[in-house]
């Protein structure tokens, strides 16, 4: 099932990849599907070890909602 997201890019950040798409020739669009996003999920990948944030912050907020249990 496809999943969909939303991401808001500082001016500066924006301004950038825009110059870059247009450099190559692609849209802004095609530059986040088929450059930045596979580069993303690799250097997660390689990250391997350490998991990914998004997997950090949900063990971290467990334990914290755990440990306010015990203590309440």
């Amino acid at each position: 099932m496809p999943t969909k997201f939303m991401q808001s890019l500082d001016p500066m950040v924006y301004a950038e990849l825009r110059k870059i798409a247009k450099e190559r020739g692609i849209t802004m669009q095609e530059l986040i599907r088929a450059v930045i996003v596979p580069d993303w999920m690799k250097k997660d990948e390689s990250a391997g070890a350490r998991g990914s944030p998004r997997r950090s912050r949900t063990a971290r907020n467990a334990s914290k909602r755990a440990r306010a249990r015990i203590t309440a």
